[in-house]
């Protein structure tokens, strides 16, 4: 019973203990949050140090963006907030911004243009940042027209201006030679170090050398062992590391070219020049070669392997003597053109013989192209005309003739109508294509207006066609004279019996009676006029 006893009053105790534990703890509680409820974090609006940035690295006479962000890390509303930037004698700003309200633990941006001065320090600057805004006190009671200011550091940095140039620019391929580069500095560096990279040149050796210190307008020199691996412009990057005046850890990359050329003979055409390359003529050919590789080529000869249509002019072959690497020689050919040539471009090889520094011969083959040209040259002739006089129809049959070169397609004729004839068949005739040195006839007939007088009137012709291997229009108008004759001179050279011949015979026989008419009647006329007169003037004075 006694240990039951004990049992229950340490129950007892324990339970009165864990009583006045909670009340405690209740009663703390009750306190924190009646101090919670009168206790406030005012409004507090500062620079955002850590999104606040100039959006590049800026010089002396550059300019950059600015961009501010002020935050309000209170928990009460800022209103009327207003953000504003004075500029210095070195930084040009002076920016004002109506930012309007930002809410407990909100921020707003703004941005602007930040100018350098051209004679600006090198170095840190500070401009100062000016928040002025109305916000609320711990109690919550409004507090307005407050002030922060803010300095943020602008660094202005240095103008390095390396200026870097090669000694020597001319390499060869898989040839391991010195690249020396020389160059300054404008205003100076500390601590520079050079690496030399490229995708067209191996770097033997260390790639990248320290240069230590350099004053303002002070030389230097780089030397790196390369070995460029193809033929043509090779690209090396140097890229600088230094500080400038102000500390500013900067970098540099500027490009450096060389020439690599191949350690050998290599013929290469670069030019020809041709003239006067019509058929039946003598062309003058100049070929310009060119030993493109590095070593010399001697006792240098030409051939000009010369076929149909074209036959050398004295000697196809040309001496040219030794041609030095990169050297260029212009050969000179003379040829005579068949006058049966066809119009076109004609491949012609060329044999290149030469010895090379061993002494071993060696021939190289190239060809080049010449382009024997040709002009189409389309002459029209009456060939046959029926006799015309006013009035009268009939045939006319035109003569097309290719004196020219070349071959023609698309050759169109047509006959154009004029205020002498009309048209009574067809105004045009297609022929097509027309070759050198043929010709194609064409009929048209027509009929002469009236009242057109004897004598020659020009037929009026129209000829289009296109040059071989060219889609350019070529359009001529040709005057050919037809000869119209008399009445009188058409019927009298008709054939006789013909119904046309017989028809002009009895009209000119008709006009003839009536004008015999007509003259014998006036005659008669006469006769009485003056019978008359003479019986008055004779019997009236007998009575």
């Amino acid at each position: 019973m006694k240990r039951i006893y004990k049992g229950m009053l340490l129950l007892a105790i324990f339970s009165v203990i864990i009583g006045i534990v909670n009340a405690t703890i209740q009663e703390t509680a009750s306190m924190t949050t009646t101090a919670t409820q009168t206790v406030l974090t005012p409004t507090n609006v500062v620079l955002d140090y850590d999104l606040t940035h100039i959006d590049s690295n800026l010089k002396p006479g550059d300019s950059g963006v600015l961009q501010v962000v002020v935050k309000n890390v209170g928990l009460q509303s800022a209103e009327n907030v207003q953000v504003y930037i004075p500029g210095t004698s070195d930084v040009h700003v002076d920016r004002r911004w109506d930012v309007g309200r930002i809410d407990p633990l909100s921020t707003k941006t703004v941005s602007t243009t930040v100018s350098i001065s051209k004679d600006a320090s090198i170095g840190l600057h500070t401009l100062q940042v000016r928040i002025s805004y109305d916000g609320y006190d711990s109690k919550g009671n409004r507090k307005n027209n407050q002030l922060s200011l803010w300095d943020f550091p602008l660094r202005t940095y240095g103008k390095a201006n390396f200026k870097v140039d090669v000694e020597k620019a001319d390499f060869f391929e898989d040839i391991s030679e010195k690249l020396v580069i020389i160059g300054s500095t404008q205003d100076g560096a500390r601590d520079i170090s050079a690496t030399l990279s490229s995708s067209c040149a191996s770097i033997l050796g260390s790639s990248k050398s320290y240069m230590g210190n350099l004053g303002k307008g002070e030389n230097f020199k780089l030397e790196y062992l390369i070995q460029p691996v193809s033929v043509g412009v090779c690209s090396l990057n140097l890229i600088l590391d230094y500080s400038d005046a102000s500390g500013n850890p900067l970098t540099e990359t500027l490009l450096v070219g060389i020439d690599v050329n191949r350690y050998d003979v290599d013929f290469k055409i670069t030019n020809v020049i041709y003239e006067n390359t019509n058929p039946g003529t003598v062309s003058n050919i100049s070929i310009e070669i060119n030993n493109v590789g590095s070593a010399p080529a001697d006792d240098v000869s030409v051939t000009l392997d010369l076929e149909s249509p074209f036959t050398a002019v004295g000697s196809s072959d040309r001496y040219a003597g030794k041609i030095k690497g990169h050297e260029t020689k212009k050969i000179n050919f003379q040829a005579m053109i068949d006058s049966t040539a066809d119009i076109k471009a004609y491949d012609v090889p060329i044999s290149i013989d030469y010895f090379d520094s061993a002494g071993l011969k060696h021939t190289v083959k190239k060809s080049i192209g010449i382009q024997v040209s040709g002009k189409p040259e389309i002459k029209l002739i009456l060939e046959k005309a029926d006799l015309f006089t006013s009035g009268s129809k009939g045939k006319i049959t035109i003569n097309v003739v290719n004196k020219g070169f070349a071959e023609v397609k698309f050759l169109n004729l047509k006959l154009l109508p004029t205020g002498n004839y009309n048209m009574l068949s067809s105004t045009e005739a297609y022929i097509g294509n027309l070759d050198s040195d043929a010709t194609d006839t064409q009929e048209f007939e027509i009929q002469i207006k009236d009242n057109v007088p004897a004598g020659k009137i020009p037929l009026k012709l129209e000829v289009s066609y296109k040059e071989k291997n060219s889609n350019i229009d070529h359009i001529d108008t040709v005057d050919l004279d037809l000869n119209i004759l008399s009445v009188q001179e058409y019927a009298s050279k008709q054939p006789t019996g013909s119904a046309v011949s017989l028809i002009i015979t009895g009209v000119s026989l008709l006009v003839g009676l009536i004008v015999v008419g007509l003259v014998l009647w006036f005659v008669y006329k006469l006769l009485l006029l003056f019978t008359g007169y003479i019986d008055r003037k004779i019997f009236k004075r007998k009575v």
